[in-house]
Order: structure tokens, then sequence, then C-alpha cells
């Protein structure tokens, strides 16, 4: 059993391939060594549990509603998210879900591979989650869901899938670019 949160990160190696698949209802049934390693959850403990063993109550309810939605639908899903260790530490992680077919091309479950997550993408993902927090405490998932689909709206984003994928790339290619150029001259 998971111990009681702390408000304490676990910074993410970035050397690390952070890979874990699920069934169809989000049941754990493979995680790859390095995502044992940060869970710090055993392989036997992580397998046959619900991916949400990991879920920290500081991540937005409707974040993972829009995910399942999503991934249910045949689509591919990236996210930024906030999860918890076992000794009761969190982690931010970038993620990007697809479905696994079998050999009649149905799905039959999910996998996720896991990338750490630059300080200036958390920034602009941790006020959007504080408000989403609060809007769900206060007035409820479907209220957070229309303030989430308006103010990406407003921003020009489809959804929150494109908001992420967008953020990520344009924070890490705007990183290597001005680090590159520093070293290719």
């Amino acid at each position: 059993m998971a111990s009681k949160p702390l408000d304490i990160e676990y910074k993410v190696g970035s050397k690390k391939e952070l890979i874990s698949e699920t069934d169809m209802k989000g049941v754990i049934t493979y995680a790859n060594g390095d995502f044992v390693e940060l869970s710090g959850y055993s392989e036997d403990e992580l397998k046959g549990s619900p991916h949400s063993i990991l879920r920290d109550i500081e991540m937005p309810q409707t974040v993972f509603k829009l995910l399942w939605e999503s991934l249910k639908s045949g689509h591919d899903y990236k996210a930024i998210v906030r999860n918890r260790r076992k000794d009761g530490k969190y982690y931010w992680v970038y993620s990007e879900y697809e479905a696994i077919l079998d050999e009649s091309y149905r799905m039959k479950g999910f996998r996720s591979k896991r990338y750490p997550v630059p300080k200036a993408v958390l920034k602009e993902v941790e006020d959007l989650y504080i408000k989403l927090l609060s809007i769900e405490e206060a007035k409820g998932q479907k209220d957070a869901e229309k303030f989430l689909e308006l103010t990406l709206h407003n921003d020009g984003y489809r959804d929150y899938d494109l908001y992420v994928e967008e953020l990520y790339n344009r924070k890490i290619k705007g990183f290597f670019g001005m680090f590159g150029s520093l070293f290719s001259k």
C-alpha cells in the first residue's frame, strides 16, 4: 500500500526509458525495469494493479477522463502527468499513450512511454492544473471540462492532447535549438 502523500518531488532521470502497458480496463500487464524503479513498487506489486495506483491527488480527474475517452476511441494521446511513488513522493512525466492491437487489429490494451518534463513546461501546466482542480472541487468535473475546452480554444488549440504536444515540443525544441546554436559554430 502506498505511503501518505509527501510534498517532495522525485526527479525523473533523463536517461530512463519508462514504459508500462495495461489491459483495456487500465490494469497493469507490463512495466519495464526503469518504470518499476521510478514507481517505488516491485514488479509483482504493479502487475495486476490498476494504473491508478500511481495517481496523485494533485492531478485533475478531467485530464484522465479525456485520456480514457481518446484511447478507447482509438486515438493516441499525450499528457503531462503528476504521479505518486509508493514512498509518497510525486513525480512529473510527459506521457505518450497508444493502443496495443492484437493480430486481428483489435485493441487489447494500451502502452505508455514517459519522459522527464522540463521546468518551463511544468510552470505552464501546473497553473492550469491548479485551476482545474479548484473547479472540479467547487463545481464538478463537467465544469472543469468546459473550462479546459474554452481555455484551450481561446489559446488556439483544438484539444488538450495537441496543447500538450505543442507545449512540450516548443519548450524542448526551443531549448535544444538554443543549445545547438551555441555549439554549432
